[in-house]
């Protein structure tokens, strides 16, 4: 499955190749080869919800921070770029912050424009922050103020490589994300509410 907001450029691309054909086979071979990897780049799988409080993309844990609440999560290319609810609520707030576009492992990269989702859940205020990069030119929303998520629900796509930040209430919960950790969106558990913790 092609996820909404990627299905465009595929179409286009694949486009381009038919056109080619006939004219020049080294062409259409490079826009074929580009029309897989952009398949690839915006595939959306099926994911079953996972336990616990589950991750919101893809990627790889480049911060935590428990006293914070935060799980700072980096997408690579070869990543999902489906991002998703991690626990059910409703979606209080939605802003787009216009910005940069820096590599989304800079410590600039919160200037980087982004999308902040903030959703009122049963533990509190959960935020998600959304963040381009230097190739992700472009967040394309899912959902919008007033929605109603359930776990895993998508939130939204963002193209190419970026940057996904989730805040959760501190004291409420046990953050079980490490350092490095790989993630699957809405599959993997990132944190438990507190008094569900074990041990």
């Amino acid at each position: 499955m092609i996820a909404r907001g990627g299905r465009l450029f595929v179409f286009a691309s694949a486009a381009a190749a038919a056109v080619l054909f006939p004219l020049s086979i080294f062409a259409c071979v490079g826009f074929a080869g580009f029309t897989a990897f952009l398949i690839f780049v915006f595939r959306d799988p099926r994911r079953p919800a996972g336990s616990g409080i589950v991750a919101p993309a893809d990627g790889t844990v480049r911060e935590v921070d428990h006293e914070k609440g935060l799980v700072s999560i980096y997408l690579a290319i070869r990543n999902v770029h489906v991002t998703r609810a991690p626990l059910d609520g409703l979606v209080s707030s939605m802003v787009r912050h216009p910005g940069k576009h820096l590599p989304a492992f800079s410590k600039r990269s919160p200037n980087n424009e982004r999308i902040v989702v903030d959703m009122d859940t049963g533990i509190g205020d959960v935020t998600v922050i959304l963040m381009s990069g230097i190739l992700a030119r472009r967040i394309v929303p899912y959902i919008d103020k007033g929605h109603t998520v359930g776990k895993a629900d998508k939130l939204g796509l963002i193209r190419f490589g970026s940057r996904v930040d989730i805040h959760l209430p501190p004291g409420k919960v046990v953050i079980r994300a490490t350092m490095g950790q790989k993630l699957r969106a809405g599959v993997t558990c990132i944190a438990e509410v507190a008094d569900d913790r074990a041990g």
